[in-house]
């Protein structure tokens, strides 16, 4: 069933409350341990490199490991998750964001065994490596653990997914409980930066004066990748355990944010063409709803998320 739009929502999807109790783990107390090194797994993807870089402007010891890069002067470590774990040479490290993963639903529906082996075996036996030498670890994860029937979901819901990738990531997500409170999971909805392939070919499209087309039935809950950045970041110097979520109050359709970027580049919105996802791409699955209860991150972090669009079309500066 589709609820009903708080007033003011646009595009008459519900809005998530940010005051309600979403909170779902409790704080663990800061140690000595907080000011340690910080190691970033996946640190050539643009969270993980985005965390890499955040944390080397704020001073922080921060290491990084790569699946092709070794550079050992520069604190980045050569990481094959799909290797053997005996030959897995990890740097000392207090806490760890685990970025590293096959994030495309395409490749996890076409091979869910190569792919599982990565995103759950592997990365559970890599936390498993971690916590035992003493280190904090943060699993990034997704709002794909959910059916997206409902808006807003808490985080404490039944997992629900209903893609190959969504089933991993809550796979690894129950492992990863039965290792407590060393433990925290970020779920993200769709984060966006400057680097946005998508929205950087809109632009460029509208430049030449080109129509785009855009999915009018896919909907997304946008967040900006320096707010969520500041979040994983905050969860793991504090050693925050539990389940965090960082999602934009409402959905909006793929073409809703076409629309406004051409606008806000001065382009004709008129370059847009809504278009059906299920027309254009085979999919597993076409979520009603994205939206994540995103309440304990900004109570407990002090996080802003913006409206969607908003978050959307700060991007286009830089692109």
């Amino acid at each position: 069933m589709k609820l009903s739009s708080h007033p003011g929502t646009p595009g008459g999807r519900a809005a998530c409350p940010q005051a309600a109790d979403g909170a779902v783990g409790t704080q663990r107390p800061a140690d000595a341990r907080e000011n340690g090194r910080l190691l970033v797994v996946g640190g050539e993807g643009l969270l993980g490199g985005a965390l890499l870089d955040s944390g080397r402007r704020e001073g922080l010891e921060v290491c990084a490991t790569m699946q092709h890069a070794d550079d050992p002067v520069a604190g980045i470590r050569r990481l094959d998750l799909a290797g053997p774990v005996e030959g897995w040479s990890l740097p000392r490290c207090s806490s760890a964001v685990l970025c590293a993963a096959i994030t495309s639903l395409d490749a996890c529906r076409r091979d869910p065994a190569g792919t599982r082996h990565i995103n759950v075996s592997q990365t559970v036996r890599l936390a498993d490596r971690l916590v035992s030498a003493g280190a904090f670890v943060v699993f990034v994860s997704s709002n794909l653990v959910f059916d997206g029937a409902k808006p807003c979901r808490p985080a404490a819901d039944a997992l629900c997914p209903e893609t190959e990738y969504g089933r991993q990531k809550a796979e690894a997500e129950r492992a990863l409980a039965a290792f407590g409170e060393s433990v925290a999971v970020v779920r993200l909805t769709k984060v966006v930066s400057p680097k946005w392939t998508l929205m950087r070919g809109w632009i460029e499209a509208w430049r030449s004066g080109r129509m785009v087309e855009a999915f009018a039935d896919m909907v997304g809950a946008p967040i900006p990748l320096e707010v969520t950045v500041k979040g994983v970041l905050a969860v793991t110097h504090r050693r925050l355990a539990g389940i965090w979520q960082f999602s934009a109050a409402t959905d909006v359709s793929y073409a809703e944010m076409a629309r406004h970027l051409a606008r806000r580049v001065g382009a004709n919105a008129e370059l847009v063409r809504d278009v059906s996802a299920r027309t254009r791409v085979s999919l597993e699955h076409l979520p009603e709803h994205t939206t994540l209860d995103a309440s304990r991150a900004t109570r407990e972090l002090g996080l802003r998320f913006p409206p969607p669009l908003e978050a959307v079309a700060a991007q286009c500066a830089s692109a």
